[in-house]
């Protein structure tokens, strides 16, 4: 029986082989299925191979000397010189003079004409003894009391002045730049939509408040307070020439930046359904119809009246004549006062008649700024100068490095 059993044993363990060596067989077959594939490529993130990428390009390293250092100075601030004293030279050569008005209906006589005091106007002429005359002014009383008198100013023009000659209002200690004043319109209403109240009152930032609508719930336009406030003392279109002075032609066409036209259009509103500006009752007292509703593309004036002012001092042009030269003598321009001053605090407004220059008008502040950078910049080559003569030092002395001056 131990013969069977051993027997039988030996069957067992020859079928567990034949069974096992089948399963390695189908193992490999699996395995082998696997080995024809081709491995996958890894990305790498390594920079490629240039001279950019490893940060192996040629540098230059600037050994500054006082030997390159004088004369770039030096040539700096011959250019700044020159440059300052050619636009120093062109600045001085516009002519311009300032006549305030802002107090005439109360300083003024009524019956003749009177010299303007010496702090009320500034003349500026670039000729030697040329100062002009004393100019004068008189007040005109309106026919209506409920209507706005004029001041009448009367200067004269020591020698001929070459076009263009530009006439502005000045205005001073009048704060343009209040925030709250500044938001105060509507860009919809400007660029001519049929903008509602909604869409008036609704944008974020840019809006017209608190001048949106009147009591009757109709819009104002142009909302908001800088179109309220805008300026609306009338100029003439000439000035009148005196004792044979013959008239100088003016006018309000070119007065404004041309760019602005494009942000400017004629409004889709129908006159019936706006309003004007409480401030604007004057020069609409029957409110708007289909004829003098204002077209706020063609009227330059408000368009220059719109780009607020940063100073508290500034000038607007309002007429010109780019063809005509000024001739001497007298000439008298009549200004409506119709644009209260005296609702701050020290408001003043005046005429400010000029001719311009290649660069502009005159201003030097321009002209002083190349001088005074000229003359920092050769005090910054002398004193370089100075150091390298009377403290030199050799240049490159391995001795006052800090580990060997350490050492010592």
């Amino acid at each position: 029986m131990a013969g069977i059993k051993l027997s039988n044993v030996g069957i067992f363990r020859k079928k567990d082989k034949e069974l096992y060596k089948d399963r390695v067989e189908e193992e490999d077959a699996d395995v082998s299925d696997f080995e024809d594939e081709k491995p996958k490529k890894v990305s790498s993130r390594r920079p490629k191979e240039t001279r950019f990428t490893q940060q192996r390009i040629g540098a230059v390293n600037l050994i500054v000397k006082p030997a390159t250092v004088i004369p770039l100075y030096l040539i700096l601030a011959i250019f700044s010189v020159v440059i300052g004293a050619v636009l120093f030279v062109s600045v001085t050569k516009v002519d311009e003079f300032i006549i305030y008005y802002h107090n005439c209906a109360s300083n003024a006589s009524l019956t003749d004409f009177q010299d303007i005091p010496s702090d009320q106007f500034s003349y500026s002429f670039h000729k030697e003894g040329s100062s002009g005359s004393n100019p004068q002014w008189k007040y005109v009383e309106p026919e209506d009391p409920s209507e706005d008198g004029s001041c009448r100013l009367r200067f004269s023009v020591p020698y001929d002045l070459e076009g263009p000659i530009y006439v502005s209002y000045l205005i001073e200690n009048f704060y343009a730049n209040h925030r709250r004043f500044v938001l105060s319109f509507s860009e919809d209403q400007i660029k001519g939509l049929n903008a509602s109240y909604e869409d008036v009152h609704g944008s974020v930032g840019i809006n017209c408040r608190p001048l949106i609508r009147n009591e009757e719930g109709k819009l104002y336009y142009p909302c908001g307070l800088i179109a309220n406030s805008m300026f609306n003392d009338t100029f003439p279109f000439s000035l009148t020439g005196v004792n044979g002075a013959s008239d100088f032609p003016l006018t309000n066409k070119g007065i404004n930046w041309p760019d602005d036209k494009n942000r400017f259009k004629k409004t889709q509103y129908s006159p019936d359904d706006v309003t004007p500006p409480p401030y604007w009752k004057k020069q609409f007292p029957d409110g708007y119809n289909e004829e003098n509703l204002p077209d706020l593309h063609e009227w330059e004036e408000f368009q220059n009246w719109m780009r607020t002012s940063t100073l508290p001092k500034f000038s607007k042009l309002i007429r010109r004549n780019d063809n005509d030269t000024l001739s001497a003598g007298t000439y008298e321009m009549e200004i409506g006062l119709h644009w209260p001053v005296d609702g701050w605090k020290d408001g003043k407004k005046a005429v400010y008649i000029t001719n311009s220059s290649s660069i502009g008008g005159k201003n030097k502040f321009l002209p002083i700024i190349y001088l005074v950078g000229g003359g920092l910049c050769c005090i910054i080559a002398l004193f370089i100068l100075f150091s390298y003569v009377f403290a030199r030092r050799k240049i490159a002395d391995w001795n006052l490095l800090s580990w060997n001056r350490t050492n010592q």
